[in-house]
């Protein structure tokens, strides 16, 4: 199985681009400078800005070894590293960014034992701006009449308490007494003369200045790695772009944003609702942050097979010594990057070329390689995978559970034709799929003289007749041409192990189990939700029997048990929806996310759970348990309080 996560070890030569980031921000010398590094969802942004931070740390480190003259002229930096989407609900992230770096600042200059006092000033200058958003005039007409109020965590203590539905004496008694305590200490930053005087524009003009002078003392370039912005809802990600904008084209800063530029462009068009905001105007916005525009390039078949291939690699033994092991591995990692360095002269990565890196390569190394090697053109033209290294990873951790599935129960299945139906899977509608599964599961011996048919005539370049094709397979007929085309031929195969391995996709039921038309026509449109259910699908539960929809939820649950991660994954619409429409079914829903992992829970799905009765019981058991993550306690503890 393989981690999905950022990593800092290059498998795709993404080093070339990581190391002109790293010239262009020593090259520009302490001058203002912001880098966008854009891309979609899984292509490995957040990989290229560790891969960054690696190769900046490794020249200095360099640079510092070659400096025979002492400091003199040596570049110093300073790193901080911000996930906008690790603060989506909990906290400003606007403010949350401006005490990130004051607290990388204080930290230098506590190391430094130089200008501890300012940072510990710009420290407490943010946190009486941040507590302008949290109680505002609050504090103005409790205590002092000055906006300054608690700081940042008191003061939104201080906010909960007075906007949970009922104000009683002892929150307005406890509101008075945090603002007292913090008030002699935010007063404290300001002059006699500005104490009732100074607005938040000049509170922005003051935080520069005290940044300015703080980063000129401690002679270090701030570099700020922005990353994961494109997974946060509009206000998030304004409020993280208008604080980079207050440390943006100052001098010894740089800004490294790594997201999606059509979702962080999309979310200032939906932050300035009915203003008609054009495309100029988005565009515009966006590109007056960001300098030097990146983009991650798109993998060819070369770069896929290398990544297919070092993933192989790196999940393989391949000498008991473990530091001749790692080495070993590293070895081919640095080979592969400079055969695609040169892949331009028709090099190839091929299973060949990684074979013989290994000095006595296992046998079975050799069969994973083979495997990546005939993989790599299903992952390039398949249009929900597309090349994308994160999709590539989940497909393998996916048929990786599947191969082993399959090897406990003694079942025969070739790796090719797991990957070839899995990538039916991905691309093809639910009622296409559903179809291939018929066709396989009611086929003598498994084996589709049907399926065998349309994939000679196809590679033969023939036309199918419309009327020839499954129920579902009209709607995907391109796709499916294409995948039909793919090796190997599973027509004339039993495919019955293969589907049996892989039944938490779509329901395989047996003969005396064999549901309705009208069961069977639901159980597919709850597979497929990914929106709340439409008044046509709900209607069609009256339609079904009790009976029908136990044996409906069973083959929800299946699938629902072969997820990793509960934040809000598509199977949980059709879940709900059978919850909802069935007091028997939602028991049965309530033990089993009374079985999910804590591990697995994320912080989204609280929420979710928090819009139904039966999810409101979920939560209530989530309660008691004494190992959540911190994030989903929070939440759950937030929906308890707000549901009192």
């Amino acid at each position: 199985m393989w981690a999905d996560v950022e990593t800092g070890r290059d498998f795709l030569n993404f080093n070339v681009m990581a190391s002109l980031v790293s010239q262009m921000i020593l090259d520009a010398k302490g001058q203002a400078l912001s880098i966008g590094i854009s891309g979609g969802w899984g292509v490995g942004k957040s990989s290229m800005v560790k891969l960054v931070e690696a190769d900046l740390n490794a020249r200095i480190k360099e640079a510092q070894k070659q400096d025979t003259g002492g400091a003199k002229g040596k570049q110093s930096l300073l790193f901080v590293n911000f996930n906008a989407w690790l603060y989506q609900g909990h906290d400003d992230a606007k403010a949350a960014l401006m005490e990130e770096i004051a607290d990388a600042l204080t930290k230098c200059a506590t190391e430094q034992e130089t200008s501890v006092e300012k940072g510990v000033k710009l420290l407490k200058r943010i946190d009486v701006f941040r507590s302008l958003r949290f109680v505002g005039e609050l504090a103005a007409t409790v205590y002092t009449g000055v906006p300054v109020g608690a700081l940042a965590r008191a003061g939104k203590g201080v906010y909960d308490s007075l906007t949970d539905g009922d104000i009683t004496s002892d929150d307005y008694d406890s509101a008075s007494s945090t603002i007292k305590e913090h008030a002699e200490s935010a007063q404290g930053l300001l002059k006699p003369s500005e104490k009732r005087q100074q607005t938040p524009p000049q509170m922005i003009h003051a935080i520069r200045t005290e940044f300015e002078e703080l980063l000129d003392d401690l002679k270090v370039t701030l570099v700020v790695f922005v990353d994961d912005l494109d997974r946060c809802l509009p206000p998030t990600v304004i409020g993280t772009l208008e604080a980079m904008r207050l440390f943006l084209f100052m001098k010894r800063t740089a800004f490294i944003i790594a997201a999606d530029d059509k979702m962080i462009k999309e979310a200032v068009r939906v932050h300035f609702p009915g203003t008609k905001v054009d495309d100029d105007i988005v565009i515009s916005y966006f590109d007056k942050l960001i300098q030097v525009p990146l983009r991650v390039p798109p993998l060819g078949t070369n770069e896929v097979k290398a990544y297919l291939m070092m993933l192989f690699v790196e999940n393989t033994v391949i000498y008991e010594d473990s530091a001749t092991d790692k080495q070993a591995k590293e070895q081919v990692r640095i080979a592969v990057n400079q055969r695609l360095a040169t892949s331009w002269k028709g090099e190839a990565v091929d299973a060949e070329f990684v074979q013989g890196l290994i000095k006595q390569c296992p046998e079975s190394l050799k069969a994973e390689l083979e495997l990546a090697d005939r993989l790599a053109r299903q992952m390039i033209i398949s249009p929900k995978v597309n090349g994308n290294p994160r999709l590539i990873k989940r497909f393998m951790n996916t048929l990786s559970i599947r191969r082993s599935l399959a090897k406990v129960q003694h079942i025969t299945v070739n790796d090719a034709m797991f990957a070839k139906l899995m990538l039916f899977e991905r691309f093809a509608s639910a009622t296409s799929f559903n179809s291939l599964t018929e066709l396989i599961s009611t086929a003598s011996h498994g084996k589709s003289e049907i399926l065998r048919d349309l994939e000679a005539d196809v590679r033969k370049g023939e036309a199918i007749d419309e009327g020839r094709w499954p129920p579902g397979w009209k709607e995907d007929a391109k796709l499916i041409e294409d995948w039909l085309k793919l090796p190997p031929d599973l027509g004339g195969i039993d495919l019955r192990g293969a589907l049996h391995v892989g039944r938490e996709s779509a329901p395989i039921i047996a003969a005396e189990n064999k549901l309705s038309k009208s069961a069977a026509s639901l159980l597919t449109q709850l597979l497929a939700l990914k929106i709340q259910p439409t008044q046509s699908v709900k209607v069609q539960f009256t339609t079904v029997t009790p009976d029908e929809r136990a044996l409906i939820m069973t083959s929800l649950l299946d699938k629902a048990s072969a997820e990793t991660e509960w934040g809000t994954p598509s199977i949980l619409y059709g879940l709900g929806a059978m919850a909802e429409n069935d007091v028997v079914q939602a028991e049965r829903l309530i033990v089993f996310f009374g079985n999910v992992p804590s591990s697995a829970l994320k912080a989204g799905l609280i929420p979710r759970l928090a819009t139904s009765e039966w999810g409101k019981k979920v939560i209530v058991g989530l309660a008691k348990r004494p190992d959540l993550p911190t994030t989903v306690s929070k939440a759950v503890a937030a929906e308890l309080k707000a549901g009192k």
